[in-house]
């Protein structure tokens, strides 16, 4: 097969037609160390300036092969932050994060903002998208990506205490859920509008690590679902942890592919998503053989991600921001070299 723009071999695959090979890249957050000394926009700039944002997003394909692009910044918190949350300092290797809950106390008073766009980050990511289509045009894939609507309503509420409603108090966590839905829902489209091609939710906080496959059955899965119908292109749910038990869940979301982690089964994961024609995203592990394994291990695991029959071969996760660039290098290597066989 002739070689494919990469554009088209991402398009290829995400909609079920024939590619020359697997595309490889991230399909969640990359903010590496390596790509900001390399490109010369550093966090915590990077999170905040339009241009550094574009810069470092455009690190990803240039120095280590990836083969799409990621708009919208480097953490999982523009929903909490437009909806109130107040968020800790980052600096060069750490991202946003949540510091403080405004709904903790109760959720009265809570509503969707009608300005939800032009608060937090969404101005600046406004810009980011115009610079980054003007970089890349129609040579790759943009994808926008934020904390979905459970994520962020455990954000307002803090953790644990949403976790607690979920048993006790249902109602509160739906009227949570009504609001935070609509605030997924206007980010994603705001990202279509402004360019995306595809969108990511990150629900970390939907993970079986937290919470029972029961509950998100209950909870998360309803919300998710309306979310998938509303938006104006498609998504890709991103849930950390083990997600084995939930998988098929997560396929019947309206997802149109799901990105897991390596604690999950992956092989067993594509043959459930591929009978429900939804794409899987993953899996090399980025806490241990990204992080702090040796080139070859990364080259070895990707390896495997391919022989297990991934979709598109990516990080099971963000990629911490201290990893080495040798080894997120390996992923681009590993997909070339097997193709080359």
């Amino acid at each position: 097969m002739a070689q494919m723009s990469l554009r088209e071999r991402f398009w290829n695959r995400f909609t079920g037609k024939d590619v020359d090979m697997t595309p490889v890249g991230s399909t969640t957050t990359y903010g590496v160390v390596d790509f900001m000394k390399k490109c010369g926009h550093e966090r915590p700039k990077a999170d905040v300036d339009p241009v550094a944002m574009t810069e470092l997003a455009l690190a990803g394909p240039k120095y280590a092969g990836f083969e799409w692009v990621k708009a919208m910044g480097w953490d999982i918190t523009a929903l909490s932050e437009a909806m109130g949350c107040e968020l800790g300092t980052p600096a060069i290797d750490r991202q946003f994060y949540i510091n403080s809950h405004p709904y903790a106390e109760g959720i009265d008073g809570l509503d969707f903002p009608s300005d939800f766009l032009e608060r937090g980050r969404f101005p600046v990511y406004k810009e980011h998208f115009r610079l980054l289509k003007e970089k890349v045009g129609d040579e790759m894939v943009i994808f926008g990506e934020t904390e979905g609507a459970f994520t962020c309503a455990a954000n307002l509420v803090g953790t644990e205490q949403f976790m607690k409603w979920c048993f006790k108090q249902p109602d509160n966590v739906q009227k949570v859920l009504e609001v935070t839905k609509e605030a997924a829902i206007a980010a994603a489209n705001f990202a279509f509008d402004n360019g995306a091609d595809y969108y990511v939710f990150a629900e970390p906080t939907a993970s079986p690590a937290l919470l029972s496959p029961r509950f998100f059955r209950k909870f998360v899965l309803p919300v998710e679902q309306e979310i998938m119908k509303r938006i104006k292109g498609p998504a890709v749910l991103h849930i950390c942890a083990n997600t084995d038990p939930i998988i098929e869940m997560m396929c019947e979301t309206g997802a149109a592919g799901i990105s897991i982690e390596e604690k999950a089964d992956l092989k067993r994961a594509v043959e459930i998503a591929h009978q429900k024609g939804v794409k899987v995203f993953g899996n090399v592990a980025t806490a241990t053989t990204l992080f702090t394994g040796t080139p070859e291990e990364v080259y070895k695991e990707a390896t495997q991600c391919l022989d297990n029959g991934t979709d598109f071969l990516c990080p099971g996760c963000g990629i911490a921001p201290p990893s080495p660039l040798e080894n997120v290098q390996q992923l681009r290597k590993a997909r070339d070299d097997y193709f080359k066989k």
